[in-house]
């Protein structure tokens, strides 16, 4: 997994590698009491990326994360949006939480052939469960 931060225009930087994940590091770690956030690309011209089966996730399915000290953390899935990019919700998906929150972020919706990007933004929203 890499580390992402802001870009200049004050958005979360995306993954430059299609098929690694990136956790927003300027927010919350995983277990941590808050919402942590890992983003990851759906596909690219070449084929299907990381969260490619990401829309399939369903309600209490588990998600594991292994931390950089090898803990391993335990996530249920409670829920699964689409946003539109022009209406994402960053200070829910960024900020704090009253639970240790895992939000799973990529590109979704309908693909614009112009642009060559996606419309929408589709969230998986995790709860932790061990620690």
């Amino acid at each position: 997994m890499t580390q992402l931060g802001l870009n200049s225009d004050g958005t979360v930087q995306v993954p430059t590698n299609f098929h690694v994940p990136g956790w927003y590091k300027d927010g919350y770690a995983p277990g941590q009491m808050g919402s942590a956030a890992i983003l990851g690309h759906v596909d690219s011209t070449s084929g299907p990326g990381v969260f490619y089966k990401i829309v399939d996730m369903k309600v209490g399915q588990l998600v594991q994360v292994t931390l950089a000290d090898h803990v391993s953390l335990k996530f249920k899935v409670i829920g699964l949006r689409q946003y539109s990019k022009g209406n994402f919700p960053d200070k829910l998906i960024y900020g704090p939480s009253t639970f240790s929150a895992l939000d799973l972020v990529t590109c979704g919706g309908v693909f614009d052939p112009t642009t060559h990007h996606y419309l929408s933004n589709i969230v998986v929203f995790t709860a932790l469960v061990t620690k």
